[in-house]
Order: structure tokens, then sequence, then C-alpha cells
């Protein structure tokens, strides 16, 4: 699979909360090489100081393997005891291609866990590239702040070297009570032996990509959850003209939503009257009028942006996932001559352009765009200049890429 693998980027560009692991407390640290991992030990030895470090109760439950779906997770998480930590197991691994669904997923688990005036304390958003086992065992065997658990989210378990992974291993049995541990990787084509012994110590949620078929299904029900209904032919109509990708649909949804107003149902003339092509469109124009260098143009079109009333951040959103899909596309068409269509999983006109667009930047040039939509996205929230000027110099940046 030809996928980019840039969703912390996108990740860190997208969403409110920080991103970044606090800083641990050197009282606190402890060596993985150092720990004491006999099974049947209750502490966690420190050996500078050779004074025992209690976090929590060691869990005493057995272990099992279990591997149950998305549908299946939300389930148990909405339902069984009034005590919402009790509803959480002890270490998850979700793994699959549906990123939107396990972002989804553990934000509803951090929900469940880390009320927001506690989030600094007690979640932890961590990545296999950055991360040692070190660094993993110190935040894991912290005590919560004033709650029954804490939670920490491992991005790119793929990318743990295979030091940290065996580390990782042995550790997890002696979990205490008082945490959550998410690990989170791509879909695993093959089990290797470390995978293999995960499963045993952790349980484990499936994403896979949802079919075309059950999008309009996706859709009724998350609808639903919004307090609305919509019509049959509406969601399909949606699924036309959206796509396969959860985020876009869910982003549509929420638009469909503040449109009807009071109206109960979500129609199919409400979503030809909301939710048409013209802002894509207008994306497509930038991003055309961008690859020709013509900043005069980007301008003039960033201004009728503007003026339409969409918000600065919306457009660095969609230009973000322009950028994203034309890298996609540059590496697709150079390593495979199947149908793009199906690999971006949009429409073939939308893949059309795409395919028209991608020569017009080298990979070295998407790549800055996209850190300059990042650094524009950090201007946006500090507040040093007017929104407007901001947004002129990104369009200019990314002319002169």
């Amino acid at each position: 699979m030809f996928f980019v693998n840039r969703n912390r980027m996108y990740r860190r560009l997208f969403l409110d909360d920080k991103r970044k692991t606090k800083p641990i407390p050197k009282r606190l640290v402890v060596s993985v090489a150092n720990l004491n991992l006999n099974r049947h030990s209750k502490t966690i030895h420190v050996q500078k100081t050779g004074k025992s470090f209690m976090p929590g109760k060691k869990s005493d439950k057995p272990s099992s393997e279990k591997e149950i779906t998305y549908f299946e997770l939300l389930r148990k998480l909405n339902t069984g005891s009034k005590d919402p930590a009790e509803r959480v197991d002890l270490v998850y691994h979700f793994t699959g291609e549906e990123d939107f669904l396990k972002e989804e997923a553990w934000r509803k688990i951090a929900s469940l866990l880390v009320p927001d005036e506690l989030k600094s304390f007690n979640l932890d958003l961590m990545y296999g590239n950055e991360t040692s086992a070190d660094q993993l065992a110190n935040i894991v065997f912290l005590s919560p702040v004033n709650a029954k658990k804490r939670l920490v989210v491992l991005f790119d378990l793929n990318k743990l070297s295979e030091f940290s992974k065996d580390m990782l291993l042995k550790f997890l049995p002696k979990l205490p009570d008082s945490v959550c541990l998410i690990l989170l990787s791509p879909e695993i084509p093959s089990k290797s032996k470390f995978y293999t012994a995960l499963e045993k110590l952790a349980t484990t949620v499936k994403f896979p990509r949802l079919w075309d078929n059950q999008i309009p299904v996706w859709i009724t029900n998350r609808v639903k959850e919004k307090g609305k209904k919509i019509e049959g032919n509406a969601s399909r109509i949606l699924h036309d003209l959206v796509g396969n990708e959860l985020g876009d649909l869910s982003m549509a949804i929420d638009k469909l939503i503040t449109y009807i107003g009071d109206n109960e149902t979500i129609t199919a003339k409400d979503v030809e009257a909301a939710v048409d092509m013209s802002k894509t469109n207008t994306v497509f124009n930038l991003m055309d009028s961008i690859g020709e260098k013509n900043c005069k143009t980007s301008l003039e079109i960033l201004e009728n942006m503007i003026l339409d009333g969409e918000k600065p951040g919306g457009i660095i959103y969609w230009l973000a996932i322009h950028f994203e899909r034309l890298i996609q596309t540059k590496e697709f068409l150079s390593t495979s001559s199947g149908p793009l269509t199906s690999f971006l999983r949009v429409k073939p006109f939308l893949a059309n352009k795409y395919q028209n667009q991608a020569p017009n930047f080298t990979m070295e040039e998407l790549e800055n765009g996209l850190m300059f939509l990042y650094q524009t996205d950090v201007d946006l929230k500090s507040n040093h200049m007017p929104d407007k000027m901001i947004m002129e110099l990104l369009v200019y940046n990314l002319c002169h890429l």
C-alpha cells in the first residue's frame, strides 16, 4: 500500500489538544533496564535511590486473547458499570486503516476517564518514532491525579524500536489498574512474533475501511447521534458528493445540521443545496493558480474565499488535505499503474484533477507546503498579525515554493 504516513503532522495541524508529552519529574524517572520485571513483584525499584515506587495496584486479572470491532467497543463503553473507569480495559491495540474511527475511539475513552481540567495531568499522547521503552515506562507507571485512571495513547506503535517492543511486552503484564494504555498501529499485513504476543496482553480493536455499502449506514447513525434524522436517498447523495472519507463526511454532516436548523430530518434537497462542490472547486482553482506560480490570481481567489465566508482555519484544512492527496498521488503514480480513484477513495473527476495537478509540484515542494500550512495554523492562533495578512503571506509562500 502506498499510503503516506503523515498523520502526526495532520493531527498537530487540526486538533486543538496539546500533543507534546509533558516532561517527567526527575524524581519519578525509571529506567526500563533497571525495572524489576519479576511477575510476582508489586514494586518497581529505582536503581539510583534504592527506594521502591508503588504507582498503583497491579492488575491480577489473567491475560487473554481478545479481538473486537469498533462498534463492539462503543457498545462496551456505553453500557455496563456506572463507573466509566470500570468499562475500560487496561490495554488496547487499535489497528487498521480507518484513522478517523481510531481518533473517535480514543477520544471517547478520554472523555470517560479524563475531565478537561485534568488533561494536562492524566492524558499523555506519545509517538513511536520519538519514544523509547524508558520514556513509555516512566509515563504509564505514574499515578493519576485526582482520578481513578490516567490515559496514555501511543501513536505509530509500528515505529517503536525492536528493543522497545521487547521491553513493552515485558512490562505490560505489570501495568497498574490506574492506567489505560492505547497502542495505535496501521493495518498489520502479517503477524510478527511481537503482534502475536501483544494479542494475548491487549484487547485488539480492528478498524478496517468501511465498504461502499456501509457508508450510508454510517451516515445515518452519525446523524442520529447528533439528534437528527436523514432520508435514505439523502445519505446516498451525500456519499456520492463527498466520498468515502469519514472525516470529510463528518464535517459535511455538521454543516447540514446547522443548515436545517430546527428541522428534524435532512432531505435530499438539503444535501444538494448545502453540500455542493463549490468550495472544493475553489480550492482546486487556488491550487491550479499556485501550481502556475500565479501569485496575483491566487491572492484574488483567496480574497473571494474569505468574502464568501470561508474561515482561515477552513481554508488551511482543505489546502492541507489537498497537499496530502497530491503527495499520495505522486507516490502512487511513480510506483503503480492501477486506478488512482480506488487508491485515493475519491470520485473519478476528483482523481483526474489530482493527477493533472501533481506534476506542477516536486515532492519537496509539496512537503514544504505542508510545513507552511502548519506554521500558518500556529501563527493564526498566536494572533500576532491580522488573519487576512497571515493568509496572504501563506499564499505568497506557496506560490514561491
